[in-house]
This record gives C-alpha cells, structure tokens and sequence, in this order.
C-alpha cells in the first residue's frame, strides 16, 4: 500500500496512537504526530528508521485532528524538518488558541457543565482548569494550509480529503479510491467506540453544535462509502466496516432509549442521568457527560424528550 504504519506510545488510557506515513507520492508526508514527549519522539525516529526516513526527511504533516495524541508532538517535528502542516480550517485555532480564546473555551465549559446540573463552582473549576491544562500537551505548530471536503493532498493526488466531524469538529479522514484504503483517524475504531466530545460554537454567537448528532451524520457517510481497508488512530485496520458502524448505531440508540427512560423515571437534571447511564464511570465525567449530553440533544431533536431553564440556570427535562 505504500502506507506504513507507526504505534507510538500514548500516556493515555486508550494506549498506543498509530500515525502513518505516505511514501506513495512526489513528497514524505506523516499523518498525525502523536504525543508531545521526549519517549514518542524517539519511538518515531525508530520507525522512520525501520523504512530509511529521517524526521528531518519530512516534508508534509496532515492532522487527522486537534487532540493531543494525535498533533502533540507538532511542535517539534516542525522544528526539526521545515515540514508543512496541513489540517482542517478549525484546527490552527484549537491547537493555538489566544488567549482570549482560550478563555472563552473555558467559559464555555463552565457554563455546560452548569446547565448540565453542577451548580456546584467547584467541580465546575476542576473541569475548566483541565480544558485550560490540556493546551499543555499541544503542540504550538500553526497550520500553514488547510484542507477541505474533496480536496486532493498535495503531493499525494490519489488521496482525497473526506470532512469526518463528531469526534471533533476539526476531523478530516484520507481516502485512496484506486485501493478503497481510508485513514480514519478516530472516526471510527475497532475496540472502542469514539467519543462524540461537546464543543463550543466554531463562530462566537452560533449554535452549539449537536456532535453526536453531527457524528452519526458522518458514520453515515463512510458507511455510504466503498472501501476495503481503515486505517485507524488505535488498535488494529477495520475491514467490515458496515457491520461495526452498524453496532456502534445500535449502541447509541440503545443508550438513547435508556437516557429516554431515565427522564420518564424522574431524573430531571443532566447529571442525574448522566449518573443514571454511567453509574461506575463518574470519574470520567468530561467524557461521560459529552455522551450524555449527545443523547439528550439528539432525543430532544426528536421530540422524545422536552428540556428548559430553570432559575438556577440548569437544564430540566421531561
């Protein structure tokens, strides 16, 4: 396939991330980074090596996407080869946010996490503080061109770019027609399902968007698609792609329903049924409670459920 696929070690729970590089073009393009750490960086080198490749031999960098395992490492690969970055229009500012920027997340958050129901300021600043602190493990690269829906990779002209947004907003996958091969980033992975993570409006001033609604939009698309093999950010290539994306749909209309039932049992606030869907994982809220909410926008779109605001600010449902 002229792919070549490289795991490299993640600090994370979700253990290695796979980046790959492109040798089947005019230029050596890497797809995805990693983690921002001295132990990814080496694990790289020794990848490269395994196919004759230098880090400074790079001349292109595609981000799938913004998060950490995955454009950590950005920075210094930048620094060490000149290569050029290439991502999503949303991407530059998620992985160099001002300040400002920065601060308007934050805000963001904290007000979600109200409306989800904790009244409570200080679980509230816990979870801003983490959005702030996770700035800390990007890589401080800009993007220098960005990619499009149905553009063509420069130097790589049998790929096309295909916009896959849900796990982020800022997701791009890779599609090889000629062999039906698609770099999936975390659109779609085989042991896990991906998270569908709450984000703030790309425009100040816009609607929030429903990102498990988005999502399954775009779970939609690729199963629309013929390809052969996926290449993923984690675990191993997916092959029968329609039967997994069809268990995850069923996954989440299954967890749906139960979010339905929790509301008909009384539980009213976010958090109530968030507790109600997730009783042993409340450790995990961020990435409990992006679920939760994803299954309560998408039911609430379909008339299942009713939500408003009450005096203190928080969502009720009914």
């Amino acid at each position: 396939m002229n792919i070549y696929k490289i795991a490299l070690p993640t600090p994370f729970a979700i253990g290695d991330v796979n980046v790959y590089l492109l040798g089947d073009g005019d230029r050596l393009t890497l797809v995805d980074t990693g983690t921002k750490s001295r132990v990814g960086e080496r694990a790289l080198e020794l990848g490269l090596a395994e196919v004759g490749v230098r880090v400074e031999d790079l001349s292109q960098i595609v981000l799938t996407h913004f998060h950490a395992d995955h454009a950590g490492l950005l920075e210094r690969l930048v620094a060490r080869s000149g290569a050029k970055v290439y991502a999503h229009p949303l991407t530059h500012d998620l992985i160099l946010p001002t300040e400002a920027g920065l601060q308007k997340r934050a805000a963001f958050f904290d007000e979600i996490y109200l409306r989800m129901g904790l009244v409570d300021a200080g679980p509230r600043s816990q979870i801003v503080a983490e959005v702030k602190g996770y700035q800390d493990d990007m890589g401080r690269a800009g993007v220098d061109v960005v990619l499009q829906e149905g553009d063509l990779l420069p130097g790589h002209e049998k790929w096309r770019v295909i916009y896959t947004p849900g796990h982020s907003q800022d997701h791009l996958s890779l599609y090889r027609e000629e062999d039906g091969v698609l770099v999936l980033g975390d659109h779609l992975l085989q042991n896990i399902s991906s998270n569908a993570f709450i984000e703030p409006p790309a425009v100040e001033g816009e609607e929030r968007p429903k990102t498990l609604m988005i999502y399954r939009d775009a779970l939609r698309k690729v199963y629309d698609m013929e390809w052969k093999v996926g290449l993923p950010g984690h675990f191993e290539e997916i092959r029968e792609y329609r039967e997994l994306i069809d268990k995850r749909f069923a996954a989440q209309e299954k967890r749906a329903a139960r979010a339905v039932e929790a509301v008909k049992a009384g539980k009213r606030t976010g958090i109530e049924i968030c507790q109600t869907l997730f009783p042993k994982s409340m450790n995990l809220l961020p990435l409990v409670m992006s679920e939760t909410l994803g299954q309560l926008d998408w039911m609430t779109a379909e008339g299942k459920i009713t939500r408003e605001l009450n005096e203190q600010g928080v969502w009720v449902f009914r």
